[in-house]
């Protein structure tokens, strides 16, 4: 029998969650709601299926729709929501398939990316890793998941820094999509994922820091496909991400053949 979507939960509950959130101007809004909200999603207060309607958001928050209108914007480029009928949208849950997708593409275009940067790194590129790298320990050490995913972005930032701008921006809104996923690892307990972390964290800072394209994009590879292959593992045990496995399996040969171009 097929399973039936859960229905979306009632608006009217929102009250009973949205706090007063007022910004100095209609940008800043935007950005403390924008804020605001995907720490409710990630946190799990705003669970899948929940419908977020710009009326009733506008209210809670105190604020004009405008702001909320650009905030729900920034959300859907995220894939934290999808816009429904009558200006509203809903908050999405777990989905295999843009897991899969997700890590697929930062696998191979920050992989393409780190040959390019890695080369040319100024050691005050590598001073900023050696500082996101001392920070990212302290978040895990203090339990400060939000600091972490911060940290964590900008740490992957470095690592493709000097590519073409416009992959740059895609890869960012790529790192941010797969934070809701790490967020879900976390919530599940899955701390092995956040231990080898650590370990593969300070091997890429080691490899920048010597320069070394080529075992950048072998850890970055490996790093990335065990991350995707264990939270699939957790949450949708009966999906087999081929594509995943092929991309890495592609990536690592590639990083192979670096060191002889």
């Amino acid at each position: 029998m097929a399973r039936q979507r859960p229905r979306p939960r009632k608006a009217p509950t929102l009250k009973k969650i949205l706090r007063p959130l007022a910004g100095d101007s209609h940008r800043r809004a935007s950005v403390d709601i924008h804020r605001y909200l995907r720490d409710l999603i990630l946190s799990n207060v705003l669970p899948p299926e929940t419908i977020l309607s710009q009326v009733e958001v506008a209210d809670c928050l105190k604020v004009s729709r405008t702001p909320v209108r650009e905030a729900l914007r920034m959300l859907m480029e995220e894939g934290l929501v999808k816009a429904e009928p009558n200006y509203r949208c809903r908050v999405l849950g777990f989905d295999p398939r843009e897991l899969e997708a997700l890590y697929v593409s930062r696998i191979a275009n920050e992989g393409i990316a780190a040959t390019v940067t890695v080369q040319s790194m100024t050691d005050k590129d590598v001073e900023i890793l050696a500082e996101l790298l001392r920070q990212l320990r302290k978040d895990e050490k203090q339990h400060n998941l939000r600091r972490w995913l911060k940290n964590h972005r900008a740490f992957h930032q470095m690592l493709f820094c000097r590519a073409n701008p416009l992959l740059q921006k895609r890869m960012t809104v790529d790192n941010q999509r797969s934070e809701r996923y790490v967020y879900n690892a976390a919530q599940a307990g899955l701390t092995e994922i956040f231990r080898r972390a650590a370990i593969e964290h300070e091997e890429l800072y080691q490899a920048c820091k010597r320069r070394q394209p080529a075992t950048v994009v072998a850890l970055l590879t490996d790093h990335l496909a065990a991350a995707a292959i264990d939270i699939m593992a957790e949450f949708a045990p009966n999906w087999e991400p081929t594509t995943l496995r092929n991309a890495a399996r592609l990536m690592r040969s590639g990083a192979a053949h670096l060191d002889d171009a």
